[in-house]
């Protein structure tokens, strides 16, 4: 029992570690989505459009923290309204092509960053990383009951 907790202490650390580092390379002339724009997006990119209250509650984030950043989104024209259907009250929020556009930029500024970091790894060390993540964080969500929505397209 003792190995397991020291395991797991070395487990925290590395986590918060990972969460601290940014993989983007730093060029200043890039347009880079804030973390929390980026996450957002992400979680909008590949489910019909939400409400803030659904959004809030699919993020684990406090109503107020998500409307201010989905505000932010709609006026840089990332987000837009989309009509309401019948009788609905709440509206609902979908990426513009502006939003899909700036987040898979990000996106392809933060994979360059991690190129840098594994380019020297093989293909099979790669997918194992890749692997114990997707399998880590399937488990939090299952977990948490808040499962991400995931692309169908397969790894390599």
């Amino acid at each position: 029992m003792l190995h397991e907790k020291k395991v797991l202490g070395q487990l925290e650390y590395e986590l918060m570690l990972l969460a601290r580092h940014s993989l983007r390379p730093h060029r200043r002339h890039e347009e880079v989505l804030e973390r929390s724009a980026m996450v957002l997006l992400s979680r909008l990119e590949n489910v019909p459009p939400m409400t803030l209250k659904e959004l809030s509650c699919a993020l684990r984030l406090d109503g107020s923290t998500v409307h201010r950043q989905s505000a932010a989104l709609l006026r840089a024209g990332l987000l837009d309204y989309v009509p309401r259907d019948g009788g609905e009250v709440a509206r609902r929020i979908t990426p513009t092509d502006a939003g899909i556009a700036a987040l898979a930029n990000t996106r392809s500024i933060y994979e360059q960053g991690l190129e840098s970091v594994v380019r020297d790894w093989p293909d099979e060390r790669r997918l194992q990383l890749l692997d114990v993540l997707q399998a880590f964080n399937q488990d939090v969500e299952r977990l948490e009951g808040a499962l991400w929505p995931r692309s169908e397209e397969p790894a390599g």
